[in-house]
């Protein structure tokens, strides 16, 4: 009796494991973190494929403003509303905005975040973040340069 049950709870954990899967992470020479500072603009930290609307995460902001704008392009029908980053052993849940991205089936979620959140000062320091919608995690590749750049000029005076 005792080996059914346990044979029965490992099943039921590995359905589990099974339905909350990680998302792949584009990668390969296509997909990078791009940093930009345009005037009237503020300043822009995306990844995705450079020169393209092919972008799954953007932070953008005014410079010293303190508030940093998140956006995430989210399948459809998959996970809700909320963002989650995390950092160097640091998570936030932002409470977001989900609006249909114009480019297919998928959504943008847009959430705030203080450019002095102890996620973003991790991944100033960093470069490594991973962003989820709903049970799906996403590990991007770390560029502590971009990162901190971006986190500073976003930091209020």
């Amino acid at each position: 009796m005792r080996r059914r049950s346990l044979f029965s709870l490992f099943a039921a954990m590995s359905l589990a494991a099974c339905a909350h899967p990680v998302a792949p992470v584009p990668t390969g020479p296509d997909m990078a973190w791009s940093l930009n500072h345009a005037e009237g603009e503020g300043a822009k930290l995306a990844y995705g494929q450079p020169q393209t609307d092919n972008v799954l995460l953007m932070l953008t902001c005014e410079p010293r403003s303190g508030a940093v704008r998140v956006s995430m392009s989210a399948p459809d029908g998959g996970g809700g509303k909320a963002l989650r980053l995390s950092s160097g052993g640091r998570s936030a849940k932002l409470a977001g905005q989900a609006a249909p991205s114009g480019l297919g089936d998928g959504l943008l979620i847009e959430a705030e975040a203080r450019a002095d959140d102890p996620v973003l000062a991790r991944f100033a320091q960093s470069g490594e973040l991973a962003v989820a919608v709903g049970a799906r995690w996403t590990k991007l590749p770390a560029d502590p340069d971009k990162s901190r750049r971006f986190v500073e000029s976003c930091r209020g005076a």
